[in-house]
Parts: C-alpha cells; structure tokens; sequence
C-alpha cells in the first residue's frame, strides 16, 4: 500500500461517537414526551438529519423548527464531545504512524467544527490534521463528492496514493463512484452488510483489525 495521503472522516471511523449519535435523537424526543420507534434512530443515522426531522413531523407531529431540534440535539452531543467521547481503539496508534511516515492528512466531516476542534483539542490529536473540512461549510454533505475533492486538493497528493477512510456505506459509495481509494473502517451502527461494504474498499479494517494497515 503505498500512501502519500490521507482523508478522514471522524465520527464511527476514528471516534466512538456514533452509539451517542444514534441515541441523541431518542433523547431529544424524550424531553418532548414523545416515544420514537427504533426505526427512527435508523432513519437518523442513515439519512441524515434534515430527512430524520422531516419524518418526526409526519410521524410524530413533532412542532419545533427544524433549527430548534437541530440546536437541541447539538446540545446533547456538545456534553458527548466535551466529556466521554474518546478515540476507538488502535486509532491513535494508526494516525502516529501514518504521521510517522510522512502522509499528509486532514479531516472531512458533517459534524460542526466547535464539537470537532474541541474533541481533537480534549483527545490530543488535532496535530495530525493539517486543515478540517466541514460538510456545514462547504455546503454538501457526503452523497457528493464535493469535500473529498476540496480535501484532495488541499493536500496536494497524488489522487492514485490517497485515500479516503469512512465508516459510513453512503460515504463509500460516493468516494468510491468519483474514483478514491477507500478504506472502510467497522462501527456497528452502520447499517450494509461486510460484503457490500468490501465491493467498495480497497481495504477494510474490520473488528479485529486494530487500524493494522498494511504500510
């Protein structure tokens, strides 16, 4: 594997934050007396926020403004950021190595830059990262290949010697169709199976894997 640089999504591929993601929802609702159903969880994590609170309001007549909810679940999240969220395991081993060698590395994200620069900060691993990109201000989200091409260009690596590593299969898919290298990283809270995740990397940390690539 020859790698001169690399792209990294945050949530679900270098931090264990998506279990409080999928739960953040269900608290918010909460708070409003209302009972979501584990589908809505589902819903939230695999379309996005704009289409989870579109479903709410049909399925729950939920009544705040889209901004009020957003803001109400970025405030639950903050807390997560700021306290207990943490790097998953044999990732922070993985990022000094890459850092070791030479490879040139950023951040693309759909998670607000205040929670992204605070947990890198908290975590110590800001220092890897020489820019952060955020779907908020690039203005797509990761079902366009808008970010990555941003991320590329920043990094000034060879397209055939970078890669882009996600957790998320919709993520994947869009690298994968505007021609990246991916490595998909394992979290449980995505919802494809192994073998339509491997139709689309190049390579594919799973459980076990411990970040272990092979350099």
């Amino acid at each position: 594997m020859k790698i001169t640089g690399a792209i990294f999504d945050l949530d679900g591929t270098l931090l264990n934050s998506m279990d409080y993601w999928a739960s953040a929802p269900e608290e918010y609702l909460s708070s409003l007396g209302i009972t979501p159903t584990e589908n809505t969880n589902k819903r939230f994590l695999e379309d996005g926020m704009k289409n989870w609170y579109e479903f709410c309001q049909r399925e729950y007549g939920l009544s705040q403004t889209y901004e009020q909810a957003k803001k109400k679940i970025y405030e639950i999240m903050e807390q997560k950021y700021f306290t207990v969220i943490d790097v998953k395991d044999g990732a922070r081993q993985m990022l000094d190595t890459l850092y070791k060698n030479g490879v040139k590395m950023c951040l693309a994200t759909a998670t607000d830059r205040f929670c992204v620069e605070h947990v890198l900060n908290r975590l110590d691993i800001a220092k890897y990262f020489s820019r952060i990109f955020t779907c908020g201000e690039v203005g797509s989200g990761k079902r366009e290949p808008l970010i990555y091409n941003l991320a590329l260009e920043h990094l000034g690596t060879d397209k055939e010697t970078t890669y882009i590593f996600e957790d998320a299969f919709y993520a994947m898919k869009t690298a994968y169709n505007a021609g990246f290298n991916v490595v998909g990283v394992y979290d449980k809270n995505v919802f494809a199976t192994e073998d339509e995740i491997k139709r689309l990397c190049h390579i594919y940390l799973d459980k076990d894997s411990h970040y272990n690539l092979p350099l």
